[in-house]
């Protein structure tokens, strides 16, 4: 590509040198730099890209774009923001892949993967090859690629939609992330349909305040203005609190979803069994009676914002049923296994104040006798959540196992202590070793009792001071059970 194009996709500040250039390649890891690359200087948290200009210049690059002035010896773009550049330049390099699918981007604090799944679904019943870009993994079909990111960086996100576009895709559902809007990774992005789940308090490490994790999550429902094809929609969750807000930021019809009267889409009519979750959407003049495989009240959420979107693109109720009802189950989600004593366990990703409390409340309206929870919280990660988390398991749970999650550096003890600060003594207990606090969980069950497992989900792996060893919470739980729950060093 002529570096001239990327150059007006840009808008930069200033151009120094030939902007007539064949462009190879966009990156801005300057170890991944090869001759005729393009780099973008990236301001990192740990590192700062503009440092490395001169080893990517020295491995071939033939220009370079910045936020800071810097003598470079080949084409130098200086440009107000670099991340925002950095998307610009990927969507024009990979030809703005994003404007040939039809692009739904789902936000929220809880339950974004479980919606892509669901939405997928009825995309596929609907007759379209869709991919998926989400915490879980990002598939294109069958080509899974791992997810290091909920939201890629948005290099790897313009490759990866172009991916798609080359191997016949027609859709894309993507989790975004409040990561990814706050730092221009989905600029660019023409997105045919926004979902708005839930807004609750998540990631104050990052964002600093409530109203800046507000305002990062409702950047996406202005990102539909700059698509210039089909119908738009945007569905919000008529019952959240912060749902004004994000009707009014809209740029595209929009549909509402809940409980509550006035919603477009109601759930009535709600039953969650142990085998599934049955309740009826009632929309406009008609109903769609629904039988999930999935369980918890919290689904008819996830369930409601897929078929709103899948409705605003104008998919039939038939189809839109249909979807729903095919998916089986999401890894990492609400995963539940029986033990021949007659307990049951359940892995579950809930790492958050709102979905741990959702989770435990799904499973104590299924009539579990005792609900035993194992959980922890990470390490170098918002430490306001970890009372919460710990009030909201004591509440729920008739005993709570506190442990290690991914403790990062931070000493899991310390961690541990900030969990259990306000806890009563008498409802929990300690088991930093994770394997050894399921075991426990386990030993203690009877027939009847639910052992819920929260915080990693699909996870296989914990970071334990700055190292990486595997570790999966289903494994471990099916392992316990098989065991009997007794431990052996």
């Amino acid at each position: 590509m002529i570096l001239s194009k990327i150059i007006k996709a840009v808008n930069p500040e200033k151009v120094a040198g030939r902007q007539d250039l064949e462009i190879s390649s966009v990156e801005f890891d300057s170890r991944k730099v090869l001759p005729g690359a393009l780099f973008v200087a990236i301001p990192g948290y740990k590192t700062d890209g503009n440092a490395y200009i001169g080893a990517a210049v020295k491995a071939g690059a033939v220009a370079v774009i910045a936020g800071k002035d810097s003598e470079t010896g080949v084409t130098f773009i200086k440009v107000n923001e670099p991340r925002a550049a950095l998307a610009a330049a990927a969507a024009e390099f990979f030809d703005n892949p994003s404007g040939k699918l039809i692009m739904a981007g789902i936000t929220g604090t809880s339950g974004k993967t479980t919606t892509t799944y669901l939405l997928r679904s009825i995309f596929r019943k609907h007759g379209e090859k869709t991919g998926l870009i989400g915490t879980i993994e990002y598939d294109l079909d069958g080509e899974i690629f791992e997810s290091k990111n909920t939201t890629p960086e948005s290099l790897t996100l313009q490759e990866l939609l172009g991916r798609m576009v080359q191997k016949g895709f027609n859709a894309c559902v993507m989790e975004v992330s409040s990561h990814s809007l706050a730092l221009h990774r989905v600029d660019g992005i023409e997105f045919d349909a926004a979902v708005f789940l839930n807004l609750t308090q998540d990631h104050m490490d990052f964002h600093g305040s409530f109203e800046e994790y507000l305002g990062a999550k409702i950047k996406l429902f202005g990102l539909l203005a700059g698509n210039k094809h089909g119908p738009k929609i945007c569905a919000v969750n008529a019952d959240d609190p912060r749902a004004a807000e994000f009707v009014k930021a809209a740029s595209a019809t929009v549909l509402t979803f809940g409980f509550n009267e006035g919603a477009d889409l109601r759930a009535i009519a709600v039953c969650n069994a142990p085998s599934g979750l049955n309740f009826v959407i009632k929309h406009g003049n008609g109903v769609c009676s629904l039988e999930l495989k999935l369980k918890g009240v919290y689904n008819a959420y996830n369930a409601m914002a897929a078929a709103a979107v899948a409705a605003g693109l104008k998919i039939g109720w038939e189809t839109i049923k249909a979807g729903l009802e095919a998916v089986e189950n999401v890894p990492g989600r609400f995963e539940a296994y029986k033990s021949p004593a007659g307990f049951t366990a359940v892995v579950d990703y809930a790492h958050k104040p709102d979905a741990l409390e959702r989770l435990l409340s799904a499973v104590r309206g299924m009539g579990a006798r005792k609900i035993i929870t194992v959980f922890g919280c990470g390490g170098e990660r918002d430490r306001t959540k970890r009372p919460m988390m710990g009030k909201i398991s004591e509440r729920f749970s008739d005993l709570t196992v506190v442990t290690s999650d991914n403790p990062r550096s931070e000493d899991p003890s310390a961690i541990i202590a900030e969990i259990t600060a306000a806890m009563d003594k008498t409802k929990y207990l300690i088991l930093a070793d994770r394997k050894r606090a399921i075991y426990e969980a386990v030993a203690r069950a009877k027939s009847g009792d639910v052992v819920v497992v929260a915080g990693k989900g699909h996870e296989e792996y914990q970071l334990i001071g700055g190292k990486t060893k595997h570790f999966s919470d289903k494994e471990t739980v099916l392992e316990a059970i098989a065991a009997g729950g007794k431990w052996k060093e």
